[in-house]
């Protein structure tokens, strides 16, 4: 299980006559996910957000994904302060942003 995750739990643990194992949930997506399902980059593997919300963002940055189909994600975030949406925080927050500026200041000294 990525431990780095906060978004991802177990969900359940099963047991059948052939194999045993556990689903996990991402609370981010509302999804669940098999052990085989984490490893992978379309799900956990490759997911920036664990990464991005560890750098301790602006507050007002809220972390989103989407399972649309087996095999594929999508992950975006959104701003509530200013209300957009960006596929990385990096396009709007890190150039445009006064306030995340700001907190990078506060955070510094």
């Amino acid at each position: 299980m990525n431990e780095s995750c906060r978004y991802l739990i177990k969900y359940k643990s099963y047991k059948s006559l052939d194999s045993s194992g556990s689903i996990y949930k991402c609370i981010l997506a509302d999804a669940l996910l098999t052990s085989k399902d984490i490893k992978q980059n379309w799900a956990c593997k490759g997911c920036i957000v664990p990464v991005i919300m560890d750098n301790k963002p602006c507050k007002y940055l809220i972390p989103h994904k989407l399972f649309p189909i087996r095999g594929k994600s999508h992950t975006w975030f959104s701003c509530k302060l200013q209300n957009i949406v960006m596929d990385l925080p990096t396009e709007f927050c890190h150039s445009n942003c006064a306030l995340f500026e700001q907190n990078k200041m506060t955070d510094e000294t």
